[in-house]
C-alpha cells in the first residue's frame, strides 16, 4: 500500500461517525490505503490526544470530517497541517451542514468532500489523491512567513464581553506597554482573517494565548472551532500554548488538560506571567530562531518579495511610521484643539492617534497620555445611571467620573513619564508631591480599575443614602462618593507639575469596546456624551491661571465610531458645540495612497508608486483597469484595501503566476467577500437586532430590488414580522452600507453618516415619486460574492 490514512471524526452524531468507518472498511478493502480510525487505537494509560497525534505523526494522509466543528478534530486538523501532512476535510452533507461550512471563515476557500454515505466519501477520497500534487495545505499557506520575534506573543479573545475576557485583555495590554511585542486576532477588529494570517501569525510569535469561549455566548461554537485549530497549529509548530476558559466551557476531554481555566484574577494574573516567563526564556535558551528552518517556499516570481503589512492598525504600531498615510484629519489631531474624530472600523481613527501619539512624544517638551481602555463595565456604570433617576443627577454624575477619570489619568502618565528620565523624580519637587498624593489616595495606574472603584464607590453611596435628601445634597455625597476634593486638588498639583510642558495631549481611543446591544443604549449614550462634553470643558479649566492655579495647555481628541456617534449625538444637548471631524476615504486617488506607501517603504528611493500596479497587477479585470475594478467591489477603506491586495498576491504567488492575474483577483473577491461580511456582523451585531439572519436572507436575491421584497424578506426572519420592525430594520441596513438607496436612475448612494442619509432618502423619494415606481435598493458589491448576490 502506498498511502497510510488517518481518519479523524466526532463521536457523534453516531450515524455520521458510523458512515466514516464505513468509508475507512471500503478504503482498507480496496487495496488503495491502509486507513485507521482514532478509535482503532485505544488511549491506555495515555492522554488521548497524545496517541491521536502519535497516529497522525505515522500517517501520509489524513482525512478529517468536520460536520459538527468538533474542536477535538479541529485541534487535530491543526496538528496535522503544521506537520505539513495531505489533508482532505469532509461533511456529511445537508442544508445545516453546508450552512455551517460556508460560515467557518478560516476555511470558506478550502476544498471538501461533501458526502450522503460512506461508499461516496471513500470514493471520491480515492478519486481526489490520485488526481492531487505533491503539495500540501502547508506548502498552500506558508509562502512568506515572517521570522519568529523573541518575546513576542499572538492572542486570540472571544467575540463577547465577559470578566474573564475582561482582565485577560488588560493584562495582554500591560505586557504590550511593557514592550512585549503582541498580534491580536481581535474578531471586532480583525474579521475572518485567511488561513495564511493565522499561520504567520502562530508562526512569528514565541508563544500563543488563546480563550475559548462559553456555551452561553453567541458565536461561540465558530469562535472555539477557530480557536482549536489554531491551538493545533501551536502544538504542532512547538510554541508555548495557553488555552484560558471559564467555568462554564464544556470542551472536548480530549485536550482538558492543556486548558486553565479561569477562577479569579489574581490567579489568572499568575499564571500568566508564570506561562509568559517559562515561555520566552524557553524560546531564548534554546535559540529556536537560528536552529528551527522557515519552511518559507521559494518562488520563481517577484511576488514573494511583496509585503504590504498588517490591515489592523494595533498589529503593526511598530512599523506604522513606515507608510502612513497624512490626512487632513490627522494633521488636525497634531493641532492644537480639542476634537473628536468619527468612522467607520477600518478608516483608520486607531491609526491616526497611533501615528500622532509617535509623532508628539518627538518633542521632548510634550506630554502625550493615550486612554486606550481594552475593554470595562459600561453595563456597571449604566445600572448605576439609571438608578438616579432624573437628567440633572445623571449628568451631574456622568461630568464627574469623567473628570476624575481624565485628571487621574494625565497624573499618572506624568508622573510614569518623569519616572523614565534619566535623572527620575527628586525630593521635594512638584512631580513629587503628585506622586504622592496619588499613592495617598490609592489612584490605580489601569483606567479600567479606577472605572470600577468609581462604580462600586457610587453603588455603595446610592445604598446608604436615603432617598428623601434634597437633589444638592445627593449631588454633594455622590461627589464626595466620586473623589471628593481630589479633582481640585490634583488641578492644582498638575499645575505645578506641568508648568514647563509645551503641550499635554491626551488621546482617547477604544470606548466601543464595550458599546452593546441591550436596552440601555440611551444610557449608554448619555454616558459618552458626557465625555464629549466633558471634553472642551478639561481644556478650558486647564487654561485658566490664578495665584493658586497655573495653566497648562491641554488638548484632548477622542477617536468614536460613527454609528455609535449618530447614538451619541441624539443626546446632546447643544451637539453644533462638539468639535468633529468625520474620516473618510471617497477620494479614490488618496486611497490608492495606503497601498503606494506600503509598497515604496520597501522599495529603492525614487521609485514611482505606479511601480506596483505596473509590474505586479495585471492591467484589467474584465473592461475595467483592474485598480477601478477593486475599487468598485470593496468598501472603501484602509483595512479592506490592504485586506484585498494581500489576499490577490497570496492567490498569485500560489498559483506561481508572474503577476496578480484575473483569476488571482477573482479569487480575491471570494475571501474578501467573507471578510466583509464577517466584520459587518461583528460590528453591528451588537446594536441591530437578528443583523446575521437578516444579511444571510438576502442570498440568491438580485443585487437590486424594490422596497415592498426587500420589506419581505426582512419579515421573513422569525421576530421580524411586524410592519414597524421591518421598517426599522431596513433603515439599519442603510446605516450600515449593507443596502444603498436609489437617488437617481441607477445611481445608487450609500450614505454612512446621519445627514447624509437623511438628503439620500429623500432624494430617493422624490426620484421615486418622478419615475413613478417604487423606491429601489441595492446590496453593497462587497457582500454580494459571498451571498450569491445576482449582480
Amino acid at each position: 500500500m502506498d498511502y497510510k490514512v488517518f481518519l479523524g471524526y466526532s463521536k457523534n452524531p453516531a450515524d455520521v461517525s458510523q458512515e466514516i468507518q464505513q468509508a475507512a472498511t471500503v478504503i482498507n478493502r480496496s487495496g488503495f490505503a491502509e486507513a485507521k480510525t482514532w478509535e482503532a487505537n485505544p488511549a491506555t494509560g495515555r492522554l488521548i490526544i497524545e496517541t491521536v497525534l502519535q497516529d497522525i505523526d505515522d500517517s501520509t494522509i489524513c482525512l478529517f470530517d468536520v460536520t459538527t466543528l468538533s474542536e477535538n478534530v479541529l485541534f487535530e486538523v491543526g496538528y496535522a497541517f503544521s506537520q505539513r501532512k495531505h489533508i482532505v476535510l469532509s461533511v456529511f452533507k445537508s442544508s445545516e451542514t453546508v450552512r455551517d461550512w460556508r460560515a467557518f471563515d478560516i476555511f470558506s476557500t478550502i476544498g471538501c468532500i461533501f458526502y450522503e454515505n460512506g461508499g461516496e466519501l471513500a470514493a471520491r477520497f480515492m478519486s481526489g489523491i490520485n488526481a492531487a500534487s505533491e503539495k500540501t495545505l502547508w506548502d498552500d499557506a506558508s509562502q512568506a512567513l515572517d521570522r519568529t520575534v523573541k518575546n513576542s506573543i499572538f492572542y486570540v479573545p472571544t467575540y463577547h464581553t465577559s470578566e474573564a475576557e475582561r482582565n485577560l485583555r488588560r493584562m495582554v495590554g500591560k505586557e504590550r506597554d511593557l514592550g512585549t511585542k503582541v498580534t491580536i486576532a481581535d474578531p471586532a477588529e480583525q474579521g475572518s482573517a485567511p488561513l495564511a494570517w493565522y499561520v504567520n501569525a502562530v508562526y512569528s510569535s514565541a508563544a500563543t494565548l488563546l480563550q475559548m469561549s462559553g456555551e452561553r455566548h453567541d458565536r461561540n461554537r465558530l469562535h472555539n472551532a477557530r480557536s482549536a485549530f489554531i491551538a493545533g497549529l501551536a502544538r504542532g509548530l512547538e510554541r508555548p500554548l495557553l488555552v484560558v476558559v471559564e467555568d462554564d466551557y464544556r470542551g472536548p476531554v480530549d485536550y482538558k488538560d492543556i486548558l486553565y481555566t479561569y477562577h479569579n484574577k489574581k490567579r489568572l494574573a499568575e499564571k500568566l506571567s508564570q506561562w509568559r516567563e517559562q515561555a520566552f526564556r524557553a524560546w531564548n535558551q534554546e535559540e529556536i530562531d537560528d536552529q528551527v528552518p522557515s519552511p518559507k517556499l521559494e518562488l520563481a516570481t517577484e511576488l514573494k518579495d511583496l509585503k504590504f503589512g498588517d490591515y489592523v492598525a494595533e498589529n503593526e504600531s511598530d512599523t506604522l511610521d513606515e507608510y502612513f498615510v497624512e490626512t487632513a484629519e490627522y494633521e488636525a489631531v497634531l493641532n492644537e484643539s480639542s476634537v473628536v474624530f468619527v468612522g467607520r472600523k477600518g478608516m483608520g481613527k486607531s491609526a491616526n492617534m497611533i501615528r500622532a501619539s509617535q509623532v508628539l512624544r518627538d518633542d521632548k517638551r510634550n506630554l502625550v497620555c493615550v486612554v486606550r481602555p481594552s475593554n470595562y463595565d459600561l453595563d456597571g456604570l449604566v445600572s448605576v445611571l439609571e438608578s438616579l433617576g432624573g437628567d440633572g443627577n445623571q449628568s451631574f454624575l456622568v461630568e464627574s467620573f469623567w473628570r476624575f477619570l481624565l485628571y487621574s489619568e494625565i497624573s499618572l502618565e506624568a508622573v510614569a513619564a518623569a519616572d523614565r528620565l534619566p535623572a527620575g523624580i527628586g525630593d521635594g519637587t512638584p512631580m513629587a508631591r503628585l506622586r504622592d498624593y496619588l499613592t495617598q489616595n490609592e489612584i490605580a495606574e489601569e483606567f479600567s480599575i479606577r472605572l470600577e472603584r468609581v462604580i462600586e464607590s457610587v453603588r455603595r453611596e446610592l445604598r446608604e443614602t436615603s432617598r428623601t435628601i434634597s437633589i444638592e445634597k445627593q449631588r454633594e455625597r455622590i461627589a464626595q462618593a466620586l473623589h471628593g476634593n481630589i479633582v481640585g486638588n490634583l488641578r492644582k498639583l498638575l499645575g505645578d507639575a506641568l508648568r514647563d510642558r509645551h503641550r499635554v495631549a491626551l488621546l482617547v481611543d477604544n470606548l466601543d469596546s464595550a458599546w452593546t446591544k441591550s436596552a440601555q443604549l440611551k444610557s449608554q449614550a448619555i454616558l459618552l456624551v458626557g465625555l464629549l462634553g466633558t471634553v472642551s470643558r478639561i481644556a478650558e479649566e486647564f487654561q485658566r491661571e490664578n495665584n493658586r492655579l497655573r495653566s497648562v495647555n491641554v488638548t484632548v481628541s477622542v477617536f468614536l465610531r460613527s454609528d455609535i456617534y449618530d447614538e451619541v449625538i441624539k443626546e446632546a444637548r447643544e451637539p453644533d458645540k462638539i468639535n468633529t471631524k468625520r474620516i473618510d476615504w471617497n477620494q479614490p486617488d488618496l486611497l490608492k495612497r495606503v497601498m503606494d506607501e506600503r509598497y515604496l517603504s520597501v522599495r529603492p528611493k525614487g521609485t514611482s508608486p505606479d511601480e506596483l500596479w505596473e509590474r505586479y497587477f495585471c492591467s484589467q479585470i474584465g473592461d475595467k483597469p483592474t485598480l477601478d475594478y477593486i475599487f468598485s467591489i470593496i468598501l472603501h477603506r484602509p483595512r479592506d484595501l490592504v485586506f484585498f491586495c494581500k489576499a490577490a498576491v497570496f492567490n498569485a504567488a500560489n498559483a506561481r503566476h508572474l503577476l496578480v492575474e484575473d483569476s488571482d483577483i477573482r479569487e480575491a473577491e471570494k475571501n474578501y467577500s467573507k471578510f466583509a461580511l464577517d466584520a459587518l456582523l461583528v460590528e453591528y451585531g451588537a446594536t441591530m437586532s437578528h443583523l446575521e439572519e437578516v444579511v444571510y436572507e438576502f442570498a440568491g436575491c438580485p443585487s437590486i430590488m424594490p422596497k415592498t421584497e426587500v420589506l419581505e424578506i426582512i419579515q421573513s426572519i422569525p421576530g421580524m414580522d411586524e410592519a414597524s420592525q421591518a421598517t426599522d430594520c431596513l433603515e439599519g441596513l442603510l446605516k450600515i452600507s449593507f443596502l444603498g438607496v436609489e437617488v437617481r436612475e441607477g445611481d445608487f448612494s450609500y450614505p454612512d453618516r446621519a445627514d447624509d442619509l437623511r438628503k439620500a432618502k429623500i432624494l430617493a423619494r422624490n426620484a421615486s415619486r418622478r419615475g413613478k415606481r417604487e423606491e429601489r435598493y441595492e446590496v453593497h458589491p462587497a457582500y454580494r460574492n459571498f451571498l450569491e448576490i445576482e449582480s
